[in-house]
């Protein structure tokens, strides 16, 4: 076998073991090469499906990062005004809430797949504590919950390392 032919087996074994860099200097770096379209909290928790359908983490965690960045306080605001969840005519009207809401669960989720508990841990915490309220819409046409089973996972993970 020809050295070359080797090195080229080599090269391809390695990319396909190539992994995303999900350090917060990835995440930054790929952040700065996004469409965020118009920004607004619908498109970006949209995006971040997308990009979790994808397998695409970094641009997963920078969606939502960006969401919960520019409406995360109002997010927790419309929280803190509800004693229970808000009915499904009306849930859609605390769009920040059930938006930013959703993007703990979606990054929750992400880091569970790639065995970072500690990180899932954290985003399952936030989901409990500050967005118990949020609902996400089902475009089978229902509202879900994402926080149902948080406070539980942030247990279960809680001393994994």
């Amino acid at each position: 076998m020809k050295p070359s032919f080797l090195l080229i087996c080599a090269a391809a074994l390695f990319a396909g073991c190539a992994t995303t860099d999900i350090s917060d200097t990835g995440i930054q770096a790929t952040a700065a090469t996004l469409d965020y379209g118009d920004s607004s909290s619908q498109t970006l928790v949209n995006k971040a499906w997308k990009a979790a359908e994808k397998k695409k983490d970094s641009e997963l965690f920078a969606y939502t990062q960006r969401c919960v960045e520019l409406y995360g306080e109002q997010g927790k605001q419309m929280n803190a005004e509800l004693s229970g969840f808000e009915p499904a005519a009306s849930a859609a009207e605390k769009w920040a809430l059930n938006d930013v809401g959703t993007c703990p669960f979606i990054m929750a989720t992400a880091y569970e797949q790639l065995k970072m508990y500690p990180e899932a841990t954290q985003a399952y915490r936030t989901l409990a504590d500050d967005f118990q309220y949020s609902q996400c819409w089902d475009p089978k046409g229902w509202f879900w919950r994402p926080a149902d089973g948080a406070a539980r996972k942030a247990q279960k993970y809680r001393n994994w390392n």
